[in-house]
């Protein structure tokens, strides 16, 4: 049997006849492909009409390909193991024996003749015969014969293949010298001219807390002030498409228009909040037919794995066993998952997330929006690649950390990534709502395992690699950290990251400079790599009038006019920057309620000063060390704001 030896058959009719289906399920089933579109047999299936094997024993009578277990029978030793997984997952066939000239293939697609020359050219036979199996069984054949292959890209792909854009070497040797040297500086200074060593070091330090915060605050400003732009942009695009002869974009796109949308959900040690997964995916306004959900889950987390095989989740939701290996990260665990995603677009979840219904519906209509605007209205536009989705706070009221935090991101996503994304500055991803186009992810490498912020170390690669990264409004509900202990484990993790990611992209700064521009040079320095040093150089700004009294008064210290006048200016002027751009954001965002609570930014920021120090540790001494943050330990509070404000 070659594969064009297909019979005449429909598949519906084939289980009709079987009485494995009614003429009123099938109806139903064709009813819904004809408005959603994608293929029959999963709507059949999601409805539970039929199991996944009997519909691929009707298949395999449509296609006059006898049924294989994959399980059962695996491939044949070593015949695909050298290549690359992903493309067997696209294809959707993989190759089962081989004998001499002649090779059988087990496929989960129609067996056309595109597919049996393919399998032709890639074994280098002239003989195909075709097999039908599952497409459960296609993965973990993947799974189990390219096991070494998927270990790899999952965690040294990227450090192999461009170590340049890796942590895995952690910092170079001169970025651990030149900070040592600068102590060293300081320290010898205060033995021979302690006044005049204060005077360099509190300058510096003033002038890098103003640099930060005046970068936060002015990418803030900038999205408001541009809103008239964007509207004015938007119109040109509409009258574009209409003198095109091209309809206007959709409020809504039609379900049949929409791709397949791959969900990833890393989950570790989740067991007390996976519950929650189905009622919060399932709300999503996107048709399960072209949904693939991935639950992805680490072989030492037996107390998880347990929670969701109980869920019995449906039809469109797997579940995905990383391997051991290290690092144990949860961008290892993405890349993993990512091997085996089939959809167009790829978003990252975490377990607790509760995204907004339409956000995938508008994640699509802005990629197919930037589209059209480069291929008729700005050519010269660069791609965009990745859209980040806002995060809201349900529990924004709990307490008053959970409060700050919630004003903090307010402030980040709703104001400053917006102005960014207006200003085409690189813009570094939060860690979860991050949608990607697939192929190109794959492409850049995808997320750095080494790297303990992932997210804004793709980020910047985007940036780097000629690519944009853009904002879309619907927004995502998570958990704020409700404990200090777990948030300064949290922040510790983040600021290193930052850290890191600033080291790894100064590597060749020439080249940073020559993509992004000045504006994108004085991103990495004032943003990525000016938010660390701005924690850790808080304590001096913030204790400047302090100390000043104190020296002045009963150490004899002759510090500078100016230097006492600017100093305390500083510290007044911006605390008081960031307690008015954040409180407005927190309040638009909130309520007032929350938004008050700006107020204890100065207080907020001895938190990240102690986040930043041990951070500082860290990265030295462990710069792959993994804290991980609890989650679930708000779960169950709900907060007004958020239901008001989660659009």
């Amino acid at each position: 049997m070659t594969g064009r030896e297909s019979t005449s058959r429909r598949v519906g009719e084939i289980l009709v006849d079987a009485g494995l289906v009614s003429e009123a399920e099938l109806q139903d089933a064709l009813r819904k492909q004809a408005h959603e579109g994608g293929l029959l047999g999963r709507q059949l299936i999601l409805s539970g009409a039929v199991t996944r094997r009997e519909m691929f024993e009707a298949l395999a009578v449509q296609w006059n390909a006898p049924l294989v277990d994959l399980i059962e029978h695996p491939p044949q030793a070593g015949l695909f193991a050298a290549e690359e997984p992903e493309q067997y997952i696209e294809a959707g066939w993989v190759p089962w024996r081989r004998e001499g000239d002649a090779a059988i293939i087990a496929t989960t697609v129609p067996p056309t003749e595109e597919v049996v020359d393919a399998a032709r050219v890639l074994l280098g036979v002239q003989t195909i015969t075709v097999r039908t199996t599952t497409d459960w069984d296609l993965n973990q054949a993947v799974e189990a014969a390219c096991r070494t292959r998927l270990l790899f890209g999952a965690s040294d792909a990227l450090a192999t293949e461009s170590s340049d854009e890796s942590a895995k070497a952690g910092l170079r040797r001169w970025q651990i010298v030149v900070p040592g040297i600068l102590v060293a500086l300081v320290v010898v200074g205060c033995l021979i001219d302690l006044t005049v060593t204060l005077v360099v070091v509190l300058t510096a330090a003033n002038l890098i807390f103003l640099m930060n915060i005046g970068f936060k605050a002015v990418a803030g400003f900038r999205a408001p002030f541009n809103l008239r732009n964007k509207e004015r942009w938007a119109t040109e695009v509409s009258l574009e498409r209409v003198r095109r002869g091209l309809r206007p974009l959709p409020s809504r796109i039609a379900d049949s228009e929409l791709p397949v949308y791959t969900i990833l959900i890393p989950a570790y040690k989740e067991a007390n909040i996976i519950s929650k997964l189905l009622v919060n995916i399932g709300a999503i306004d996107y048709p399960k037919a072209k949904l693939e959900v991935m639950v992805l889950l680490e072989a030492d987390d037996e107390e998880t794995i347990s929670a969701v095989r109980r869920m019995r989740p449906p039809e469109y939701v797997r579940m995905v066993i990383v391997p051991p290996g290290g690092p144990q990260t949860k961008p290892r665990a993405c890349n993993y998952g990512l091997s085996f995603a089939r959809g167009e677009f790829v978003v990252i979840y975490d377990a607790e997330d509760r995204p907004n219904p339409s956000q995938l519906r508008d994640t699509v209509a802005a990629f197919r929006q930037d589209e059209f605007e480069r291929k008729y209205v700005d050519p010269g536009q660069k791609r965009l690649v990745c859209l980040q989705g806002a995060l809201v706070y349900f529990n924004a009221d709990y307490n008053v950390l959970t409060r700050l935090f919630s004003v903090e991101y307010a402030h980040w996503f709703d104001s400053m990534l917006p102005g960014l994304d207006q200003s085409h500055l690189p813009i570094p991803l939060g860690g979860t709502s991050n949608h990607f186009d697939t192929a190109v992810l794959r492409q850049l490498g995808a997320w750095d395992p080494y790297n303990v912020t992932e997210d804004a170390d793709l980020g910047l690669r985007v940036a780097a690699h000629g690519y944009r990264v853009g904002v879309v409004e619907a927004s995502t509900g998570e958990e704020a950290c409700a404990e200090v202990g777990a948030w300064i484990r949290q922040r510790t993790r983040w600021i290193k990251g930052y850290i890191m990611t600033a080291a790894v992209n100064t590597r060749h700064p020439v080249r940073w400079f020559r993509v992004n521009g000045p504006l994108g040079a004085l991103s990495l320095v004032a943003l990525i790599l000016g938010t660390p040093l701005a924690f850790l150089l808080y304590p001096l700004v913030l204790g400047f009038t302090v100390f000043t009294y104190l020296g002045v008064q009963f150490i004899g210290l002759d510090l500078p006019e100016w230097l006492i006048v600017a100093g305390t200016t500083n510290m007044l002027f911006s605390n008081g920057l960031m307690i008015i751009v954040s409180g407005l954001a927190a309040w638009k965002r909130y309520n007032w309620r929350v938004a008050m609570f700006a107020l204890l930014n100065p207080a907020y920021w001895i938190l990240h000063s102690i986040a930043a120090w041990r951070a500082a540790w860290q990265i030295v001494f462990s710069p792959h060390h993994w804290e991980k943050t609890p989650h679930g330990l708000t779960e169950d509070y709900e907060d007004s704001a958020f239901e008001g404000n989660a659009a």
